[in-house]
């Protein structure tokens, strides 16, 4: 066993595949399938605090239930009174809740396949005249995948229009979480940043994609740096929304999607990681030329 301390960005790859087999390799590459908590099968040192400092180390026993931070390879980083340990996932039941996330999850999706084949539209006759299709728009490219919305109202999260995201020329998606050191230290400027631009552009609007443990954790993080913007509403993250895998494999990310639906201005460029401050530099750009 030993101390682990949470890595510079968390990686978040795409979502494994409906009817794949789990392993721990894949369940470490699909954040969406990380269990909430784990039970370890074996003990786990804990720190003593006292007065704020570190007085030595208590030995918890074998069958207690840890909160999840990351999932490794091999490993999985747990939360033990507030400090960061490594215990082998094989030590844990990780296989077993990740098994019953991603049932659910699949589950969920063989939903919309079928309720996507129910209403699929009747083929046209050759000699009928062809509707032309519509200009393409947010709200049936992006926003399409974005229709449970949540905002805040205080502290709570309230269901979202998301209609009012039509007709925007440009829709930001920002992907971060409480727990990542970075975004919470990018996060404020970025608030500083839409309360400045958005009054001035009816062009865009943004949207917060949630890396959070859970629903409510997205909601104090919202609520703490007061995000002025709409957020996907956290069920539909954890049954893997195809948004989710746009932002990249790390985050803090953010994302410039145009009307329909290409990345104008991203986080990752050709792999190589720039970061969601060099997106609003480029973003600002672009806002100018369009106005």
């Amino acid at each position: 066993m030993k101390s682990a301390l949470p890595g510079f960005a968390i990686l978040i790859a795409t979502s494994v595949a409906f009817g794949q087999e789990l392993t721990q390799d894949s369940i470490s590459a699909d954040r969406m399938l990380w269990p909430k908590t784990v039970i370890a099968s074996v003990p786990i040192e804990a720190p003593v605090i006292v007065g704020g400092k570190q007085s030595g180390t208590i030995r918890l026993p074998a069958g207690r239930e840890y909160p999840v931070m990351a999932v490794g390879i091999e490993t999985v980083t747990v939360d033990v009174g507030g400090s960061l340990r490594e215990v082998s996932g094989a030590e844990t039941d990780l296989l077993v809740k990740s098994a019953a996330v991603k049932t659910a999850r699949d589950a969920y999706q063989a939903k919309l396949q079928a309720a996507a084949a129910a209403v699929a539209p009747t083929p046209v006759s050759v000699t009928a005249t062809p509707t032309p299709a519509p200009t393409p728009k947010i709200e049936n490219v992006i926003g399409a995948k974005l229709t449970r919305l949540v905002a805040l109202d205080g502290k709570k999260l309230v269901p979202y229009e998301a209609g009012s995201l039509a007709n925007k020329k440009y829709l930001a998606v920002y992907y971060s979480g409480a727990w990542c050191g970075p975004c919470r230290a990018f996060t404020p400027d970025l608030v500083k940043w839409y309360k400045r631009n958005k009054p001035k552009s009816e062009l865009f609007d943004l949207v917060f994609v949630s890396a959070d443990r859970s629903a409510d954790q997205m909601a104090e993080y919202m609520a703490d740096d007061k995000m002025p913007w709409p957020a996907l509403e956290f069920a539909s993250i954890k049954m893997g929304n195809p948004i989710v895998g746009k932002g990249g494999p790390g985050i803090p990310s953010l994302v410039i999607f145009d009307a329909a639906g290409k990345p104008v201005a991203e986080s990752y460029v050709n792999g190589q990681y720039v970061g969601p401050r060099k997106v609003l530099e480029d973003f600002e750009k672009i806002l100018k030329k369009a106005e």
